[in-house]
């Protein structure tokens, strides 16, 4: 797959991601009641409150792991592409930003009388997995997109049994943590790349680099 091919790719799966959120809470905001999806999922998946094992994967969503995985993708895209490296380190911290500030808040939808759509802890996970698989060298990204994916599963399955999150709530969480980080992912190589053609054509030095994968 060539360089355009794959941003039109990420940009298309982006928009969806973050669209189907927003469909999903525009009806929640409506009605905000459990869906009959959310009723066969807790059914398949039994209660399980104090299992150290599901509160220690939902703990890869503190703010801490967030900031540092951010950091980290940060560094080790930074000499291959400039723009990506920016948009790994702002992209998870915007994803759990616009979930705690913007949707939340919107919708409003509740469980346990605690505002739920979309999942904080997942959207921090999913957005960590999206860096992950967007940092990692081309050769090794299947087994990064296996990793992350499992783990984001992981996390959905963990609040659900948890019961902190209805499974809706929990599915949206991972759709606007992977979708945010994509779309900022292609807003930052979309201004670098007007960046560098308007340096060509005033004639300064290219800096290639800055939008390559």
């Amino acid at each position: 797959m060539n360089r355009k091919t794959r941003a039109g790719f990420e940009l298309t799966v982006g928009v969806l991601l973050v669209f189907g959120v927003i469909v999903a809470g525009i009806y929640f905001s409506a009605r905000p009641g459990p869906t009959v999806v959310d009723g066969w999922v807790f059914a398949a998946i039994p209660a399980g409150h104090h299992s150290g094992l599901l509160l220690a994967v939902t703990r890869l969503g503190s703010p801490f792991v967030v900031v540092a995985a951010a950091v980290v993708g940060m560094l080790v895209t930074l000499g291959r592409n400039r723009a990506r490296a920016l948009a790994l380190l702002v992209g998870p911290v915007l994803a759990v930003t616009v979930c705690e500030w913007a949707v939340k808040p919107v919708v409003g939808r509740t469980f346990a009388d605690v505002v739920s759509f979309p999942s904080g802890t997942v959207t921090a996970i999913a957005s960590l997995a999206a860096v992950g698989l967007l940092a990692t060298p081309d050769p090794w990204r299947l087994v990064m997109a296996a990793f992350g994916g499992t783990v984001t599963v992981l996390a959905v399955v963990s609040v659900v049994a948890l019961r902190w999150h209805f499974p809706t709530d929990a599915v949206a969480g991972a759709a606007l943590g992977v979708g945010v980080v994509l779309l900022t992912d292609c807003a930052a190589r979309a201004l670098a790349g007007r960046v560098l053609a308007g340096r060509a054509g005033s004639g300064r030095p290219d800096a290639e680099r800055a939008v390559t994968h």
